[in-house]
């Protein structure tokens, strides 16, 4: 088994209320997290990489630029956000993801992709 020093390496975990910066756009709230979470051994390079298949992968890329939103600052949808909040677990590609309500605030048809991204990993 792996010392539980690695764990933060290969466990993710997604809480169900968001806990993401309003003031940052969906793009920097993932950069930031792969920035302030990965290895040092991971480039620059390859942390962009990621962050740019996750918004793929999550369909953000019509968003990817746009701040999250505040209660005084409009951004986001709901469906985007919570999405952003898996995303921001998913850059790490954890080999395990704890999720707790992922599908809380998504529409049907998000909630379909959601578990066909599932099925795809």
């Amino acid at each position: 088994y792996p010392p539980p020093s690695s764990y933060k390496y290969i466990v993710g975990y997604v809480v169900q209320d968001d806990i993401i910066s309003g003031t940052l756009t969906v793009r920097e709230n993932l950069m930031f997290s792969a920035n302030v979470r990965l290895s040092d051994d991971v480039s620059n390079k390859e942390r962009k990489e990621r962050v740019t298949k996750v918004i793929h992968d999550l369909q953000l890329e019509a968003c990817a630029d746009t701040k999250i939103g505040t209660e005084f600052l409009r951004g986001v949808s709901g469906g985007e956000r919570k999405r952003t909040c898996i995303g921001i677990e998913l850059v790490l590609s954890p080999k395990i993801l704890f999720l707790d309500e992922p599908t809380t605030g998504l529409y049907y048809r998000n909630y379909l992709n959601f578990i066909l991204l599932d099925e795809l990993q």
